[in-house]
């Protein structure tokens, strides 16, 4: 028995075909299933059956598999920490977040991260927080930066901000012909009611989108039904929507504390005061190297500053 074996199993029991086991391995079919009976053989047990056309675990190989994950996950471990310990080597940190959190929080990071390590490599995915979540669970993302994680045995969430929200009115659209001035910051953003905008179009996240269900809650609560022109799966295209005159956009207080535009305007509803934890996500109990603890130490201590700014 040897890793290779191991990771065809696993390849294997993940694509259901000897065939496209082996074309994602590199190997041609013949050599695969030779190991995989080389494997049977040495441990008296079928590991695999045919039903259908597809190869499924016995209850030998599905207990085989279980245990092939763990020691090649620990394996990874082990290399991470020798890693760690030789000089020079290079890592990898899949790192996690929605495409307008990358593009207002991980500039100044980055820049602080790369002054102290020109040898680790920062993969960045950019996706909404359910892909994240399910990244993240099936151990293709290191880290996220999104809320919270409901699975609180696996994953530590480690809170960095409460996010409130605020609506970003164009200047064609808004009520107010003076509104406050931007450079006030968002602790002065003027507040209001939303049953006074029922004839105003609203581009509105779809319902899948936390931010999308947040919307609505906030319409709910405040018995309003809004006018909604557009429904997208993007805070960044809601913004750049209201930036048209097209209609009015829920949003995260991040925009506001990063964004200075003269034709748009910043509100927060008047009866809503709910927040949203955002958090640090990652997986509990396992070595994380030396450059994982120096991000998450940034994280910590930038992120927070980004939204106090005003």
């Amino acid at each position: 028995m040897n890793w290779n074996q191991l990771q065809y199993v696993i390849t294997i029991a993940e694509e259901k075909s000897i065939t496209k086991a082996a074309q994602k391995l590199y190997i041609s079919q013949p050599s695969l299933s030779l190991s995989i009976q080389a494997l049977e053989k040495e441990n008296g047990t079928p590991l695999f059956e045919r039903n259908r056309g597809e190869m499924k675990l016995t209850y030998a190989g599905a207990l085989f598999y279980e245990w092939a994950v763990s020691t090649l996950h620990s394996h990874t471990q082990l290399e991470w920490k020798l890693g760690d310990i030789v000089s020079g080597s290079r890592t990898l940190i899949r790192l996690g977040l929605s495409p307008h959190r990358s593009e207002r929080l991980l500039a100044p990071v980055l820049e602080r991260f790369y002054s102290m390590y020109e040898n680790c490599d920062i993969q960045i995915i950019e996706q909404p927080t359910y892909i994240l979540r399910q990244m993240l669970e099936e151990d293709k993302l290191d880290l996220i930066l999104d809320i919270s994680s409901p699975d609180t045995i696996n994953f530590e969430s480690e809170l960095l901000v409460k996010e409130s929200f605020i609506l970003a009115i164009p200047d064609s659209l808004c009520p107010f012909s003076d509104p406050s001035p931007k450079e006030e910051g968002i602790s002065a953003t003027p507040q209001i009611h939303l049953p006074a905008l029922s004839a105003v179009p609203f581009i509105l996240l779809s319902e899948d989108h936390d931010l999308g269900k947040i919307s609505r809650k906030i319409c709910d609560t405040a018995a309003f039904h809004p006018n909604i022109r557009c429904i997208c799966t993007s805070s960044n295209t809601a913004f750049s929507l209201a930036r048209r005159g097209m209609g009015i956009a829920f949003l995260p207080e991040i925009y506001a504390r990063t964004t200075s535009f003269p034709d748009i305007h910043f509100f927060t509803p008047d009866h809503f005061h709910d927040t949203r934890d955002i958090c640090a996500v990652y997986r509990k109990n396992i070595y994380h190297h030396a450059q994982f603890q120096v991000l998450l130490a940034l994280l910590r201590e930038i992120v927070p500053a980004i939204y106090r700014a005003a």
